[in-house]
């Protein structure tokens, strides 16, 4: 039945106008940090399959135990063939990212991999987003079009020019604003925090108007501060706000210095 397929929350959250913040995942891929970014109060999770060392069995597990939190999870997969796109959602992801569409042919065809007609070409496999195969088969395809999410990333000079034609895309939700990579996309890299970069800004501009324009959400990675306000100015509502890198590292570097000054070392 249509009912027993997963509602994915953050998609809803988006098309009614919320802002969501995200907890990324990029190098410890155990199911104890998915239950603690619950725990922290989050309700998605990013996982990192493009830069990392990440197999769709570590993965699979990871989503087991999102599950038992209610937690929706959003990987971010390498770009490349057919396959690398439908297998995160056998195993039951809600959504994925695509990185580095440069323009609306890429975004066109990352939503014909994952989405099932009309919409795309996708194939059934009869995973775990199925049910393996036992939920009515109309019912399962038409759910999965409507409640699995598809962001593209914008991190390229292309991308930003052809930015109005991607956000017009039917089937992506999310434009995600990439601005390390942007800003080395512009030759601009090594001046100091990408992110503040006058041609990064100008940048989100443009994908602003163009999310507006077309209904869909603005997204990037940036912790509290003012950099995040300023993109929040602009209309941001996907925020990836925190990793478990930067996580166990401030915790262990304040609990240290805490104790040094009590202990005098």
């Amino acid at each position: 039945m249509s009912e027993n397929f997963r509602t994915n929350k953050t998609k809803a959250a988006l098309i009614s106008g919320e802002t969501v913040n995200v907890a990324e995942i990029n190098r410890i891929f155990d199911p104890a940090v998915v239950e603690l970014a619950a725990q922290a109060g989050f309700g998605c999770v990013w996982i990192d399959m493009e830069h990392s060392h990440l197999d769709l069995v570590a993965l699979s597990t990871m989503i087991l135990a999102a599950r038992t939190v209610d937690l929706d999870v959003i990987v971010r997969i390498p770009k490349g063939p057919y396959n690398q796109v439908i297998k995160p959602f056998e195993v039951g992801a809600n959504g994925l990212v695509w990185p580095h569409c440069k323009n609306a042919d890429e975004a066109r065809e990352f939503v014909q991999m994952a989405k099932f007609q009309p919409l795309g070409k996708r194939g059934v496999g009869g995973g775990r987003d199925s049910h393996y195969g036992t939920l009515d088969f109309n019912q399962y395809t038409e759910r999965a079009n409507t409640q699995t999410l598809l962001g593209v990333m914008i991190e390229d000079v292309e991308g930003v020019d052809d930015v109005e034609a991607i956000a017009a895309v039917e089937g992506i939700d999310l434009l995600f604003v990439g601005p390390s990579d942007l800003a080395h996309s512009y030759g601009v890299g090594h001046q100091g925090v990408h992110i503040e970069h006058e041609r990064v800004q100008s940048a989100f501009d443009k994908v602003a108007a163009a999310t507006a324009k077309h209904g869909k959400a603005m997204g990037t990675a940036v912790g509290p501060g003012e950099s995040m306000c300023s993109v929040a100015a602009k209309g941001g509502r996907w925020f990836n706000c925190s990793h478990e890198l930067g996580a166990l590292t401030a915790g262990y570097r304040n609990a240290l210095q805490a104790a040094e000054v009590i202990t005098g070392k």
